[in-house]
This record gives C-alpha cells, structure tokens and sequence, in this order.
C-alpha cells in the first residue's frame, strides 16, 4: 500500500517537482537555443553585415536566448508553486554586499581552482578535456578589442547573473524550508548537470555548493553572483592570455602568482570559516521573548533524509536526469569514437 504524505512531505514532493519542471523547461529552451544559433550562423553571411556587425548580432542574440534560457524557467517555477497554493519565496536581491566581500571572493576563488584542479586530474584519465576544447568550447577568435569586450560579456557576465537567479536565487530560496544542507545540495546538483558536460558536473557541482553557502550566509545574491563573475572574468582572462601568447606565458610568475594567491586565499577561508559560523538565522520570538539562533540543520519544513530522496525523483527530475545523461554519453561517445572527427570538422 503507498504510503501516503503528511503535510511536509507534499509540500515537499510539490517544490521539487516544480523544481523538475523549470528544469525541463530549461533543457528544451537551451537546446532550443542552440539550434536557433546554428540557423542563424547559417544565415549571417548572406545577410549585409559586416564582419564587426555580423559577430555583434549574432552575440546579442546569443546572450537574449541565454538569458531567457534561464529567466523563463524562473517564472515556470514560480508559476507551478503558486498553482500548488504555495507561497513563492522571491529571491533575496537586496543591493546588500557583505563587508567579507573581499575575503569571499579570494577564498572562493582559491577553492573553485583548487577542486578544478582535481576535477582536471579526473578528466585527464579519459583523455576528455582535448575533445571539449575543440568541441564543446571551440576555439578563441578574439580578433579586435570589441570582439574581447562582447566574448566577456557574453561568456562571463551574462551567465554569472542568469545561474545565479535561477540556481540560488529562485531554485535554492524555495528550497530552505526544508534545510539548508538539503536547499544546497539540491541547486548545486541541478547546477552539475545543468552543464551536461562531464568534464564540467563536478567541477560545477563543488562550485555551486560554495555559491550556495555564500547566497544563504550573506542574504543576498549579489554576494554570489559578483563571485561567479569574478572567477568568470579570470577564466576567460587566463583563456584570453594563452591564446594570444600561444604558451608562451612565463611559468615561473604563473606559479609564483598561484602560490601567493593560494597563501591569502586561505587565510580568507579560515576567516570566513569563523564569521559564517556564527551568523546564523535568529527567531525574534525565542525563549522569553529573546533572539535564539537556528541550528544549521533547522527546517521549518522537516522531511526524512530517506523520504526526501525518494520524494524527489518524481516524474519530472527523472526526466529531467535522463535527458541530460544522454546528452551528456552523446558528448562521451563522440570524444571516443571517430565521430569527433565530422564534428570537428563541422563545427
């Protein structure tokens, strides 16, 4: 006999399978997208633009289909919860940055290098990282400095705001009712396999789990999105450098720089460590009338670590797996077999 629900639980079952059904929507929006972009890169050249301007247009509409990539699923999930008779928990977006920003961001930083790191140790083993950089990413083609300004907004900013609305600000808010522990692991698997790219879901997942701690300790997402913009702008910027000095950069200062950043970064870290653990939610109606703080494992919410994950694989974030997954062994098998040779022809 089906065991049936209390109130938590469907309250519960109903976030998350909303949560599916944004993800869902996202899939086919990005997927959508990118079939969109082919078409048009298809048309551009016989259309009068030049090169400047052909590259412009297809970059703003590129960071449009993006950003609705995401935006839309927002909506879709608040749609679904309100249909549920639940209240919609909005985004905490407060212009409120920390006053730890400083140490928020060179900590994160040295931590989001420091699992890349490893995350590339493991993708080394299946010889991965060669086809996504020709595949997956392509090659650099920054021929002026507008091309530089319109890649990094495109490629740096425009996703920074995007994940981070629709992972911690709408995904991981309406999540928190049922723990923090749990909001954040959930936003920051979805986040994962968001990517739908194996050399990218762990990598992605740890960043996301440090992303998620930042939106909850701080109340804020500008606190994260400004972190996610900033490792952003250093990727792209490291990007940027290799290609134009063709591997020529000086090891010794790369190595040096690392290593002194490691230095700061850590002790950021462990400054943070103090900080974020005493700044905990408070109840104004505690114990005789004083503030009482939350454990870090409080839910309003509680569920069963049993039941939470069961609840959680309803219809649509299997779907939601199944669909990424495959996509994700299309990416593998093409890396392993000679199809990657017509891709990279073709691409």
């Amino acid at each position: 006999m089906k065991k049936s629900l209390n109130a938590n639980e469907l309250y519960y079952r109903r976030v998350t399978t909303a949560v599916g059904v944004a993800m869902l929507v996202f899939l086919l929006l990005v997927n959508g997208m990118a079939v969109m972009m082919e078409l048009i890169a298809f048309l551009l050249p016989y259309l009068s633009f030049s090169r400047e301007g052909g590259t412009a247009v297809y970059q703003v509409l590129y960071a449009t289909g993006y950003l609705l990539s995401f935006m839309l699923p927002a909506a879709v999930l608040k749609s679904r919860i309100k249909h549920y008779g639940y209240l919609y928990h909005p985004m905490k977006t407060d212009i409120r940055l920390s006053p730890h920003l400083f140490s928020i961001v060179v900590g994160g930083i040295v931590l989001i290098w420091t699992q890349a790191y490893i995350n590339a140790g493991l993708v080394s083993i299946f010889d991965y990282s060669s086809f996504s950089s020709s595949v997956l990413w392509g090659e650099t083609d920054s021929h002026t400095a507008l091309d530089v300004v319109i890649q990094f907004l495109v490629g740096a900013m425009v996703p920074a705001f995007c994940e981070e609305f629709l992972f911690r600000g709408a995904i991981l808010e309406n999540c928190l009712p049922f723990g923090r522990g749990r909001a954040i692991l959930i936003s920051a698997l979805l986040f994962g396999v968001m990517h739908q790219n194996a050399e990218q879901i762990l990598y992605a997942f740890a960043a996301g789990v440090l992303l998620g701690i930042v939106y909850e300790r701080t109340g804020s997402v500008w606190n994260c999105t400004f972190l996610h913009l900033v490792n952003n702008f250093l990727s792209f910027a490291m990007m940027l450098m290799a290609d134009k000095l063709g591997g020529r950069a000086p090891g010794a200062m790369n190595a040096a720089l690392e290593a002194g950043l490691c230095m700061v970064g850590f002790v950021c870290i462990a400054f943070l460590v103090v900080v974020f653990s005493e700044r905990k939610q408070h109840f104004a109606e505690g114990v005789f009338g004083r503030s009482v703080p939350a454990s870090d494992a409080y839910a309003s919410c509680p569920v069963s670590p049993q039941r939470a994950f069961k609840l959680f694989l309803s219809f649509p974030n299997v779907l939601f797996f199944v669909f990424s997954g495959l996509q994700i062994l299309v990416l593998i098998g093409s890396a392993i077999l000679p199809l990657n040779l017509f891709l990279t022809s073709t691409v």
